[in-house]
């Protein structure tokens, strides 16, 4: 389930998760739960700052290393909404890492003595297996990292896209400047034409 929060995320349906945890502390003291969200937002974040290090673009790097850093708290939208979802490779790299944190989890029996807390806060809910939840982190965080470096970020493409833009800017006022010679050409033809037919030529 690691591997599906995040989408979950995305149609905003994973408040109704609450539910989940509240249960399972009443049924058995702590809830399975938690962790494999916790893993999902982790690797959202180590996704958007492996973009954040990687990227040449300022204005890009500006904002994916404070997303990160949010989506390491426990808060994941900026990183998806604001890096991830909108290079989507990103995002699919940090589904797969979160996958494998929440398998580590689920296969340690990782639990958390309450809900609300994910991210780097959320070993408080577990102090009773601190070891087994920062391994989770380091796994999540690890695989959506280097899959992301490897392959969903490249900067070739933004480059290309900046000199296609400079390219398009160029031509444009390479057409404006010669529509400009040429009207002036146009216009000094006309006026050589009527200086000569006129009455006092």
């Amino acid at each position: 389930m690691g591997t599906l929060y995040a989408p979950t995320v995305v149609t905003g349906i994973h408040h109704m998760y609450t539910i989940i945890d509240l249960g399972q502390i009443k049924e058995f003291g702590c809830t399975y739960w938690l962790p494999l969200a916790s893993a999902a937002n982790i690797a959202q974040g180590a996704a958007a700052l492996a973009v954040a290090l990687k990227t040449k673009d300022q204005k890009l790097k500006s904002m994916a290393l404070p997303s990160s850093l949010s989506a390491f708290m426990g808060i994941t939208e900026p990183a998806i909404f604001g890096v991830n979802m909108r290079f989507f490779k990103p995002f699919i790299c940090a589904c797969i890492g979160g996958g494998c944190g929440a398998m580590f989890a689920s296969i340690t029996s990782l639990g958390a003595t309450g809900t609300g807390v994910t991210g780097i806060f959320g070993i408080l809910l577990c102090l009773n297996t601190p070891v087994k939840y920062i391994l989770m982190f380091l796994i999540a965080a690890g695989v959506a990292f280097v899959l992301t470096w490897i392959f969903g970020y490249e900067n070739k493409k933004e480059d290309d896209k900046k000199v296609e833009k400079d390219t398009l800017k160029e031509t444009v006022v390479n057409i404006l400047v010669l529509n400009y010679n040429n009207y002036c050409v146009k216009f000094s033809s006309q006026v050589n034409f009527t200086t000569k037919i006129g009455p006092f030529a």
